[in-house]
């Protein structure tokens, strides 16, 4: 088949797709995520506290698992028991320490937790299974946020008799068409090109009925020449029913936070982009002194595999990509992270990159490797206590900087761990000036880069070991699922290639070491 007919057949199957937004009604469920959003409404800004970060992170992550993961309530890999004796312990100790209406909206939820996990129910994947039953399983597909997940999903699918295969939103921008599709969580987390091109006969929205925004069909173009045709409604089906018909002991809970719409879940709530913003403060333009130095700022991206990466906004960091579009074939890179956007395919592992080059490139160094970090520390060591003693902190130091000479002054990066010299000779000169170092500039500007080359050296060797490590599996899985795996010589761990679908918007104050570095909801 030609790359047209199968554009032609994604369009046709486009053109005859229904979409149905699936709500799903279960009780013990309903009261759980609408008892957790009360409670961490409630909260505020004392969620980043550290009376309450712990239960807020715990509860947080119940109720995005609650609404994205089609498994029984009960089921280990949730650990919605472990949480709820987690939270229960976590009240009992801040009884008579925190604020009396907080622990009221904890023991609530907590206790809500609690009966949902009693009732080991699946409400979600007992909908997903019934819609399923209308065609033929094996020849549809249920769509997770996120692939920590698709394997054990499968897995509890086939144990209740529907073998089926599960992925992630991006195996529905691919070539493959589907005759049925499931698509499980919030309707707001939804690529718009999966709506507007739907690759399935049957396409079901499925979501416990929590949540206030309803999924629509939006124009790919703003432009209403080339929007005109996206008329597509979806359809909206009656609750699908799950479970007792209520939660045991909840009749009066599950009234009162049904009184009216204000407590159904918004856009922004129990989403994987929550739960990435709530692990780190938002970034303040006006914050120029950091309390923690090895910090930057970054934005988040999210992979074709449901995980992440946090893109630091400086253009000095780097990271690898992989170029699909190369006239000579396939190329692995090192670019500055702050140019990469949706659709590029990056490399990533469990460590930050940065790291990886800091331990080839000691490699190369060999024996001086010690002596020229210890070089390479000295100076960004004075210069951090310069900033630490300076009333301005960094934006101090940088204009002291710069009315001694200083073409540029990016304090804020130079004292952090990433950095290895300034890129300009003199205005390292007029640093060490600063500093009253006393040292010779030749002599540590040799040094430094000797570091640099060192690192420049171990980067494309890197970049070499996992170009040739690819292979044609490899390749195939990364073009139709938007991600793959591979194993260059040396690594201790596979190394993810990725396609970026979206970048968050906003920045993060983060720590350097959670940056450039494969990041999943489950690690915070």
């Amino acid at each position: 088949m030609t790359a047209l007919q199968e554009i032609n057949q994604v369009y046709s199957c486009a053109l005859e797709c229904e979409i149905w937004d699936q709500p799903v009604h279960h009780a013990a469920a309903r009261v759980f995520v609408l008892a957790a959003t009360r409670f961490l409404r409630a909260l505020g800004e004392a969620q980043d506290s550290e009376v309450w970060r712990k239960p807020a992170s715990v509860l947080r992550r119940c109720r995005r698992l609650a609404c994205t993961v089609p498994l029984p309530s009960g089921h280990p890999v949730l650990r919605f028991g472990e949480s709820a004796h987690t939270l229960a312990t976590a009240a009992a100790r801040l009884e008579g320490i925190a604020v009396s209406g907080h622990i009221e909206g904890l023991l609530d939820a907590t206790a809500s937790l609690q009966c949902f996990v009693e009732e080991d129910a699946d409400p979600l994947g007992d909908c997903a299974r019934d819609f399923l039953s209308l065609d033929e399983p094996h020849d549809s597909i249920v769509i997770l946020a996120d692939r920590v997940f698709t394997s054990v999903v499968a897995t509890s699918m086939a144990e209740n008799n529907v073998s089926v295969h599960v992925g992630t939103h991006a195996e529905m921008a691919g070539r493959r068409i589907y005759s049925s599709a499931v698509v499980v969580g919030s309707p707001t987390w939804i690529r718009p090109g999966l709506l507007n091109a739907p690759r399935a006969k049957n396409l079901a929205l499925v979501h416990h009925d929590v949540f206030r925004e309803a999924p629509e069909v939006l124009a790919l173009l703003p432009h209403p020449a080339v929007s005109a045709q996206v008329t597509r409604a979806v359809k909206r089906s009656e609750p699908f029913r799950s479970g007792l018909s209520q939660a045991p002991g909840q009749e009066a809970v599950d009234s009162k936070q049904q009184a009216g719409s204000d407590s159904l879940l918004f856009a922004e709530e129990c989403t994987p982009a929550e739960e990435i913003r709530a692990s780190f403060p938002q970034c303040s333009s006006d914050n120029q002194r950091r309390s923690v130095r090895d910090q930057a700022e970054a934005h988040a991206a999210v992979l074709a595999d449901g995980s992440h990466v946090l893109l630091p906004t400086d253009p000095a960091a780097r990271i690898l990509v992989l170029r699909m579009d190369d006239p000579v074939g396939i190329r692995v890179e090192q670019v500055s992270a702050s140019t990469v956007g949706p659709g590029d395919y990056l490399a990533l592992r469990h460590r930050s990159h940065h790291q990886d080059l800091m331990d080839r490139a000691d490699a190369i160094l060999g024996p001086d490797a010690a002596r020229l970090r210890a070089v390479q520390a000295e100076w960004k060591e004075m210069l951090w206590r310069r900033t630490e003693e300076h009333p301005r902190g960094l934006r101090g130091v940088a204009a002291e900087l710069r009315s001694r000479g200083a073409v540029t002054a990016n304090v804020g990066y130079w004292v952090g761990s990433w950095c290895i010299r300034p890129r300009s000779k003199d205005d390292f000169a007029v640093v060490l000036r600063y500093l009253a170092a006393g040292a010779d500039v030749d002599q540590v500007w040799e040094q430094l880069r000797r570091v640099d080359s060192a690192h420049r050296s171990a980067g494309q060797r890197y970049a070499d070991d996992l170009q040739r490590a690819l292979t044609d599996a490899s390749l195939e899985l990364l073009s139709s699922a938007g991600w793959c795996t591979a194993s260059p010589t040396g690594s201790d761990s596979p190394t993810l290639i990725a396609r970026i679908d979206d970048v968050l918007p906003g920045t993060m104050n983060v720590p350097l070491h959670a940056l450039c570095r494969h990041r999943t909801t489950e690690d915070y």
